[in-house]
């Protein structure tokens, strides 16, 4: 049994499929709906589990050696009358199941997911069966809230590039600030990566091309360059299956739309353009931001360097941020119970993430706050009238003296593209130290002096491939141990099952959001505490 769980949304979802390529990718897919959830690979496996283990809604394949989905259903049927529990069971089947939707509802399934899974259907799926499936909504609608809130920050002259889809962008990037930092990565290179693309294209160098052709694909995703992005896949997908003539007739196409955001970069870095602010840690502030108090804090933090997001104290929008930072600041206010209820669930995630909990506000909300279970981790307290600056020093204080580089985690990430280091580097520095290495040999010469906490490899690259790499890691014996989770831009049965045989400890998409990044990353330290990871993410 393969099992994980995250802290931003209590689910238990099953997956029951024989291949574990369908696993692997379907998990990938809750995971971008902030769900986890456990893996059986048979029919006898589904059912043992289900002994164990109560959960709240079960994904069951029909065709399956052996056991199949509906002679599995019902011995599963049995289990429920034993325990007493009612738990949604969804056939999920390949296309030409969907001629027999009607059968499998009668056998008694409470629904038919049909393969390949169209993501708004999962997701209408998750809200219906799963226990508070309204939640789903709510936090989609939190983040469409935050996300046009982003939006409206950005100058109007960029939101007129007709090469870019700054919605997609954001959604992918999470903050303006990261979006715009991923942009002048982009723009900075099309150049440079433009005339190697062509080059290789005029010499015919076909393994290079498409290694450059791929790395485009990811990033151009990324930043919402989606037209960019779509006609790189297609290249890579024609130069894969060695359709040249094809290559060669798309690619300049490609190349001029390409080039055509050049001027981006020149607007970014001009005096009209965006001062971008490179903040290197943050701080989440729970509370109503609107008062005088609320902008003050904020003030007097990013005055010291602090990224400050802001959340109102609601539970589930909570926990979607949990992963943002590692010091909190709640400003209570409202109803004693609301305030109390807040401040437990705020020390228990603080005392299991090791964050740092501080209040600020009211006299009376704070001693209110203070009267819970758990109180003692509650770091400092700030009543009003506050002293804005002494809170802004202690805060600095508390972050290197809790999380300064010797004790922060540390993240290896190696890929053969500058740019999107670059951009790893910008989305994960303010949690963790992020070393980078452009090849599987600059990282081997890393390794003989440093032990990272957790390897981020990609697939592709020249040389020495991300198979290689793992292999060469692996053979050492002082760094057999070291996590090692494939960050590539494959998402096709065919490279999925090629990563999965390496058996790496976890498998991220590039074309994963910065939150649901840092999300899964939270759930792999949290939920392993470093020791290796079982689940294919």
């Amino acid at each position: 049994m393969k099992e994980t769980t995250t802290n931003s949304n209590p689910a238990r979802v099953l997956i029951v499929d024989d291949m574990m390529v369908n696993n692997a990718i379907f998990s990938s897919m809750l995971a971008n709906f902030g769900i986890s959830c456990d893996l059986a690979e048979s029919g006898q496996e589904c059912l043992d589990m289900c002994r164990k283990k109560t959960y709240d809604l079960i994904f069951l394949d029909h065709r399956m050696p052996g056991m199949d989905g509906v002679e599995t259903l019902s011995r599963l049927k049995d289990i429920f009358r034993n325990t007493g529990t009612e738990t949604p069971v969804i056939c999920h089947t390949a296309d030409e199941g969907k001629n027999y939707i009607s059968l499998y509802k009668a056998a008694g399934f409470a629904d038919v997911l049909i393969k390949p899974i169209d993501p708004g259907k999962l997701m209408l799926m998750l809200m219906t069966y799963l226990p508070g499936g309204d939640y789903a909504l709510s936090s989609d609608t939190e983040k469409k809230k935050r996300i046009e809130k982003e939006l409206a920050s950005l100058p109007t002259w960029l939101k007129n590039i007709p090469q870019l889809d700054i919605k997609s962008g954001l959604e992918h990037c999470d903050t303006a600030m990261a979006f715009l930092d991923t942009l002048l990565v982009f723009t900075k290179s099309i150049k440079e990566k433009a005339d190697y693309i062509e080059q290789y294209a005029n010499d015919e160098n076909w393994p290079l091309y498409l290694l450059r052709i791929h790395s485009l694909k990811s990033i151009a995703r990324l930043i919402g360059a989606t037209s960019i992005s779509a006609k790189a896949a297609d290249l890579e997908y024609a130069g894969t299956h060695q359709e040249y003539s094809l290559v060669r007739a798309l690619t300049p196409a490609l190349l001029d739309e390409y080039r055509s955001m050049q001027p981006c970069y020149d607007r970014l870095i001009s005096s009209d353009g965006v001062t971008i602010k490179n903040t290197n840690y943050t701080v989440l502030f729970i509370g109503d931001d609107s008062g005088i108090i609320g902008r003050g804090i904020t003030r007097a933090l990013e005055d010291v360097g602090f990224e400050v997001i802001l959340i109102p104290d609601i539970p589930e929008v909570i926990l979607n941020h949990r992963a943002d930072s590692n010091i909190v600041i709640y400003y209570p206010s409202g109803a004693s119970d609301h305030i109390k209820v807040i401040s437990t669930m705020l020390a228990e995630m603080c005392r299991d993430d090791e964050k740092l909990l501080c209040l600020a506000g009211e006299p009376l909300d704070i001693t209110t706050a203070q009267d819970i279970h758990g109180k003692e981790y509650i770091s400092s307290v700030y009543p009003r009238p506050i002293n804005l600056d002494r809170m802004a020093a202690d805060i600095s204080e508390y972050h290197y003296t809790h999380w300064g580089d010797e004790q922060t985690r540390t993240i290896l990430v190696i890929d053969d593209d500058p740019d999107f280091l670059h951009i790893m580097e910008n989305w994960l520095s303010s949690l963790y130290n992020v070393d980078c290495s452009h090849s599987g040999l600059n990282a081997l010469k890393y390794l003989d002096t440093k032990r990272p906490d957790l390897i981020l490899l990609d697939y592709e690259m020249p040389g020495m491939n991300g198979e290689m790499v793992m292999q060469k890691i692996r053979s050492n014996p002082a760094n057999e141990r070291i996590p090692i989770i494939f960050l590539t831009g494959m998402n096709d049965k065919e490279g999925v099952m090629k990563i999965l045989e390496q058996r790496p400890d976890g498998y991220l998409l590039k074309s994963l959001p910065r939150e649901k990044l840092l999300e899964s990353l939270f759930s792999f330290f949290e939920d392993n505490n470093n020791l290796r990871f079982n689940q294919f993410l």
